[in-house]
């Protein structure tokens, strides 16, 4: 177990540095597929060995071999983050389907909350490549088809609701929970929404209590959905017996 684990762990980081190009390309509509990585400050491309996840950042002290422009740290954290993400699938699901469909969908959500942070945009690819994430999890689901399809409409409606009344919320995260909710069930998720809403609400109370946001300025909400999203659907079940344990 020690072995798969270790070999699933360091394949997430190397998907993790692919998810910082697409998360740096995709905004800026350049290839995710042509082209060399290269320094952001210089335009040197990088060496092979340089792209090492992690332990090249280490290894270069966090600056540009060529230029010595500092490297952000956002980039070794991604490729660390995706092999822990990968990691906990697998000692939670083993090499089962579960595991299998929760490999795209935490890279894609890895992906969408990067994204959302930057630009405060979802874009609709996105919700097209959970919603058939989705479809395939019914197939092999243990829950009923109509927790599926409670499941996307039990958040994203009164969300519509909200957005049409105030515009204080976007299209991009009703759609996220829509198809998420599909994918996960009902009750899981309100675990999603629940988490989502807790660590948003936490982080904005944060950056208003130490001035950094002003009450009108926008949050992104899309990153907190993932984490929610991706904790509901590791431990989604568990969260809800320990729930209503305290009330029996």
């Amino acid at each position: 177990m020690f072995g798969y684990a270790l070999i699933i762990f360091i394949i997430g980081t190397f998907f993790g540095s692919f998810f910082n190009v697409v998360i740096y390309r995709l905004p800026i509509k350049k290839s995710i597929v042509y082209g060399s990585s290269s320094c952001t400050s210089c335009n040197t491309p990088i060496k092979p060995y340089d792209l090492i996840p992690v332990l090249s950042y280490l290894g270069l002290r966090g600056k540009c071999r060529h230029c010595g422009a500092s490297i952000s740290i956002r980039y070794p954290l991604i490729e660390l983050l995706t092999g822990i993400t990968y990691l906990l699938l697998y000692l939670q699901f083993d090499l089962t389907t579960s595991f299998f469909i929760g490999l795209p969908l935490v890279s894609l959500l890895i992906i969408i909350a990067m994204i959302d942070f930057d630009t405060m945009e979802i874009m609709d690819r996105f919700h097209i490549m959970i919603l058939i994430l989705a479809l395939i999890t019914i197939y092999f689901s243990d829950l009923s088809i109509y927790s599926h399809i409670a499941g996307f409409f039990i958040i994203s409606v009164p969300l519509f609701i909200v957005a049409l009344i105030t515009g204080g919320l976007g299209g991009g995260d009703i759609k996220l929970i829509a198809v998420a909710g599909l994918l996960l069930g009902l009750s899981s998720t309100l675990v999603a929404f629940m988490i989502a809403s807790i660590t948003g609400g936490l982080i904005a109370l944060y950056l208003l209590i130490f001035k950094k946001e002003s009450r009108k300025a926008a949050i992104a909400f899309g990153p907190y959905l993932c984490i929610g999203i991706y904790v509901a659907y590791l431990y989604g079940p568990e969260i809800i017996s320990w729930y209503v344990s305290l009330f029996m």
